[in-house]
């Protein structure tokens, strides 16, 4: 399994778990030429596209990836919020798993300022994978996970500089606070799933004002012993069901 990284960021997220022979997408805040290039053109393989919640950045294009044939499925307030083709977009309930092509899904609910769902995601080929993002806590604690996709938006230290010296302002900082995961929590979080018997961790949606890439994915593999890798466009990794 590959996971391919076509954005991560609030200029627009979009991951893709490529097995092989289907894919499926990870959030809609990417245009599909972008997600076309990422995929090598064989969207024929893609059996469906999981969104988060209805903020452009993760939702912006979910519309127009049903339009191209691509199954939807997410919350029901993104289905509010847009005007999809009928039958293309389905709604999940939390903690019931559904079948997209090969992958097993279960949504879970996240705290940000709109309805948001995580994801659980798992295939024969990976094991399982936790997909978490725009949340500031994680109501559910998830152990035997084999690989984290998992928001460090940024730094408690690196937030509170920014407001001391008029980088960002109190109110702005503050929902911030209120709508994206710090690292310090994001630790604690991985440590309450026992991520140091996982296999991999990815670090997704870094503030470009507010994060360093290298303090981040240097302080996350020494508090768990393993490769830790910041998603940004373009990226590519391995997903493995076993250790090698």
């Amino acid at each position: 399994m590959k996971l391919i990284v076509i954005g991560s960021s609030s200029a627009g997220n979009g991951y893709a778990l490529d097995a092989g022979g289907e894919i499926l997408l990870l959030e809609a805040g990417c245009r599909m030429s972008e997600v076309k290039r990422a995929i090598g053109f064989r969207l024929h393989d893609v059996v469906g596209c999981c969104v988060t919640h209805e903020h452009g950045d993760h939702a912006r294009y979910a519309v127009e990836y049903a339009r191209f044939g691509v199954k939807m499925f997410g919350n029901e307030h993104v289905r509010e919020k847009k005007v999809f083709p009928f039958g293309t977009y389905t709604v999940l309930q939390p903690g019931k798993t559904v079948s997209i092509g090969g992958f097993r899904v279960m949504a879970f609910e996240n705290c940000h300022d709109v309805p948001i769902f995580g994801y659980l995601v798992r295939h024969e080929s990976m094991g399982t994978l936790l997909f978490s993002t725009d949340s500031y806590k994680l109501p559910a604690v998830i152990t035997g996970v084999d690989h984290f996709l998992i928001e460090a938006n940024y730094s408690d230290e690196l937030l509170k500089r920014n407001v001391w010296n008029g980088t960002v302002d109190r109110a702005q900082a503050d929902r911030i606070m209120l709508s994206h995961m710090s690292l310090e929590y994001c630790i604690r979080y991985l440590r309450d799933c026992q991520a140091s018997k996982a296999k991999t961790i990815i670090l997704c949606h870094l503030s470009s004002r507010h994060s360093d890439v290298n303090q981040f994915s240097k302080a996350v593999a020494s508090a768990f012993g393993l490769p830790c890798y910041v998603a940004q466009k373009g990226l590519t990794v391995e997903l493995y069901k076993e250790v090698i």
